[in-house]
């Protein structure tokens, strides 16, 4: 029982960890939504044909709706979290969905990204391959808290 309640306290931390993650993220993605919606042009010209190639991309209608569906599907996920971290107050394992919700999500949305950026070069750097490195990385960094919550949530699990 005691083994129980442990795993049940690492799992409640490691959920908090997602919760700020997620809080950040979302006031991150609601700061950037009028520039990410209307990305300004100006900026984009100045890096030559990558530029107007970056500009094209993030102004069609595809990127704008997948930003829309990731701010809902992170505003879900904190609300998610919230649910999750009652209950852990309560001493109750919560659903495991939500994680493995978060972990599809990052999934899907590199998957997504490897597809549709645009390839190309600027001052010589492939950038389409550093932008791809940087996302894997940074996506298994912040992924790292949902495991663990998922790896505690089944060790509290009783043995039959």
């Amino acid at each position: 029982m005691e083994n129980i309640e442990k795993h049940l306290r690492k799992a409640k931390t490691w959920n908090m960890v997602l919760l700020v993650l997620g809080l950040i993220s979302l006031a991150s993605s609601l700061f950037s939504l009028p520039s990410t919606l209307n990305p300004p042009k100006e900026t984009y010209d100045a890096m030559g044909s990558y530029g107007a190639q970056m500009y094209e991309y993030l102004n069609s209608p595809m990127t704008k709706a997948i930003y829309i569906i990731s701010l809902v599907i992170t505003i879900a996920l904190i609300v998610c979290y919230f649910m999750a971290n009652k209950k852990l107050k309560e001493g109750k394992a919560p659903s495991k969905i939500p994680y493995f919700a978060k972990l599809g999500w990052t999934v899907v949305s590199l998957l997504i990204g490897f597809i549709t950026t645009p390839k190309g070069e600027f001052m010589g750097v492939d950038m389409s391959a550093a932008t791809q490195i940087t996302s894997i990385v940074t996506s298994a960094l912040i992924s790292i808290p949902a495991i663990l919550v998922i790896v505690h949530l089944f060790k509290a699990e009783p043995e039959e």
